[in-house]
């Protein structure tokens, strides 16, 4: 094989390499706060970061339903999220939800990202079941 030809082949498969890599990396989803959310994401996927706010963790449908309200402290919203539930996903801790805006305020998620809770100098509140 010629050097173009090997030269070719090795571009080749960097592409092919670079391709698969990223293959369901989200490109262009901007992490936004709670305030930053406004009527043109309702509709689309979002990914917001915020803290779960005190007292408004809990779970239905026998725990397969995780309801909550992420807040920056300027704004509230309501999550969904029913899958299965991190174990960090604590009242006054960090989360990261990625999902859908709907026009009542509310997030349907299908991904949250929680830090570890000893991480934090707050108290964290655990889950409660209500039904």
């Amino acid at each position: 094989m010629n050097r173009g030809r090997k030269l070719i082949f090795a571009f080749a498969i960097i592409a092919v390499v670079l391709v698969v890599g990223l293959w369901g990396i989200p490109l262009g989803n901007k992490q936004l706060t709670v305030s930053e959310l406004t009527d043109e994401h309702i509709g689309t996927r979002v990914h917001v970061n915020g803290t779960v706010a005190v007292g408004t963790l809990r779970s239905m449908d026998n725990g397969s339903t995780v309801l909550f309200t992420l807040t920056d402290m300027h704004r509230d919203v309501n999550v969904s999220y029913a899958e299965h539930q991190p174990v960090n996903l604590v009242e006054g801790n960090h989360a990261a939800v990625t999902g859908m805006f709907h026009p009542n305020n509310t997030i349907t998620a299908n991904q949250i990202i929680t830090k570890c809770p000893s991480k934090y100098s707050t108290e964290a509140t655990a889950l409660e079941t209500t039904e």
